[in-house]
């Protein structure tokens, strides 16, 4: 038998079991980014991000638009190809908008991480660990070593 609390830890542990990959890959970008050129580095791999946000945000409106489409098809009662149609584009406006969110999630990350990292040069202040990345990467390690955690007390 499996408690409630049972079946949150395995969800958490299959979220975090999705995060792996791009946490990992941001935290190498921040720091091969600060290696190269310091927080000036980092400002410009967030603005690379940044430079796809006009067709994110085309990605993320598609999404509602090809919902809508397949609700209209429905109360207007049309024939099973239509509605067939439209589930085809649901589903890929759900996956689309899927990765639009994780673009702008990222691209967030590293702004504020440019952000805070720009106040610090500003109000001079210069003994923040987190502007390392010898103490960022162990940080975003966090999300593999929770997802560890929660597989192995759940068992799965």
């Amino acid at each position: 038998k499996v408690s409630a609390a049972t079946g949150i830890i395995y969800g958490l542990a299959l979220g975090y079991l999705s995060c792996i990959i791009p946490v990992l890959c941001l935290a190498v970008t921040v720091c091969i980014a600060h290696t190269i050129a310091g927080m000036y580095g980092v400002a410009l791999g967030a603005l690379g991000m940044l430079g796809t946000l006009s067709m994110g945000l085309t990605i993320d409106a598609y999404g509602p638009i090809s919902d809508n489409a397949g609700g209209i098809a429905e109360m207007s009662e049309l024939g099973p190809e239509v509605r067939a149609r439209t589930d085809a584009l649901d589903a890929a406006g759900n996956t689309t908008a899927a990765i639009g969110k994780g673009f702008a999630i990222g691209s967030a990350a590293l702004v504020s991480l440019a952000l805070f990292g720009a106040y610090c040069v500003r109000a001079k202040v210069d003994t923040v660990n987190i502007l390392d990345p010898t103490h960022f990467g162990p940080a975003a390690n966090t999300t593999p070593q929770s997802h560890c955690l929660a597989r192995k007390h759940t068992g799965n």
